[in-house]
């Protein structure tokens, strides 16, 4: 169903993780492609808010900050008059919480637009009826059956990142710094607890592969809270990559993404970052149903994934109980680097 009102003011709200938000940007362009003139706002916490920063497509961003641990009324009545003096006449929820979504009720925003599947659901007063869980669909198009929902076309989709130009500089000289030589790969080794990761000593054993066969530097990735992985990985490796972890802002690591000629990583946000910069991706994913590649992996690049062998999926995991333990285990390294090889030599 679509709205048969032009939209003037257009609210569209991702409040979750980096990934999340990544994977909700193609909605921002089918809109503008649609509605040129209309002003759209993206809603967003701050640690993302450079996922979205100079989008072409994009309006205006609004940071929302919100309690984790309590409900703050005084905090929640001051995001309320803020989005109704914004006077917005569309509002996309397409992260639902309860919060997110009485928020929009009481900001008096006319056309709300969410999940048919939620308690709350009452709130909005356009429903999209299908379950996310259950929907074998990817979660860009999930993300822009909201876009449908007010007539835009969604095809192409187009991942649209912004980098300035010192952000690149930046990266250029940190790895001069690093004596790193082109071309390169990069691992990104954590998800920050989103899905199973594939164990830290595979990934070293990866990269010294990589090193000592392929001849290119490999530069390992992380926060700065990832120290300690970042550290087995290299060890791992027996110092034969680069570590770059707790040295790069998102700006940066999308430089860094789009400069590599292969990334390797679990299910995170970084691989959808390179995706969204046109480099070729390896994602090594588990099969637990909330985290399938078929929802969560790599935008149309189902061959760039390598789930463990013959296992089924799982609705939750207990490596205390299941039979193989910890299944990201199963995947082989030679079976990694076999398809590293297989990218590498397709790209050159």
């Amino acid at each position: 169903m679509k709205f048969d009102n032009k939209p003037n003011r257009i609210l569209i709200i991702r409040t979750d993780r980096m990934g999340d938000v990544l994977l909700s940007t193609p909605v921002f362009s089918a809109l503008k492609q649609k509605y040129p003139n209309a002003f759209i706002s993206v809603l967003i916490k701050s640690y993302t808010q450079d996922i979205v920063s100079g989008h072409p497509d994009v309006n205006e961003i609004i940071v929302l900050e919100t309690p984790k641990h309590r409900f703050d009324f005084k905090t929640f009545l001051k995001n309320v008059r803020l989005l109704k003096h914004k006077n917005f006449d569309t509002a996309l929820i397409l992260y639902p919480t309860f919060y997110i979504s009485l928020l929009c009720r009481l900001a008096s925003i006319p056309k709300r637009i969410g999940t048919a599947y939620r308690l709350y659901s009452f709130l909005f007063n356009q429903k999209i009826y299908e379950h996310r869980k259950k929907s074998g669909r990817h979660e860009v198009d999930l993300n822009l059956d909201f876009a449908q929902a007010l007539g835009a076309n969604v095809e192409p989709v187009l991942f649209k990142i912004h980098i300035p130009d010192k952000n690149e500089q930046t990266v250029k000289q940190l790895l001069q710094q690093k004596k790193n030589k082109q071309p390169f790969v990069v691992i990104h080794p954590g998800s920050g607890g989103s899905a199973m990761d594939w164990p830290l000593k595979n990934f070293g054993q990866l990269a010294k592969q990589i090193s000592a066969n392929l001849k290119l530097d490999v530069v390992i990735t992380g926060t700065k809270s990832e120290k300690q992985l970042v550290d087995t990985v290299i060890a791992a490796s027996d110092n034969s990559a680069i570590r770059l972890d707790g040295e790069l802002a998102i700006k940066e690591l999308a430089a860094l993404l789009k400069m590599a000629s292969l990334v390797i990583a679990n299910s995170t946000g970084p691989l959808h970052l390179a995706v969204a910069v046109n480099t070729p991706v390896i994602g090594l994913y588990c099969p637990l149903q909330p985290c399938l590649p078929e929802r969560w992996g790599p935008y149309h690049q189902f061959n760039s994934v390598i789930m463990p062998p013959n296992i089924d999926v799982c609705h939750k995991c207990d490596q205390n109980s299941c039979k193989h333990g910890n299944c990201m285990e199963l995947i082989d390294v030679n079976q990694v680097y076999n398809l590293v090889v297989s990218k590498i030599e397709s790209s050159t």
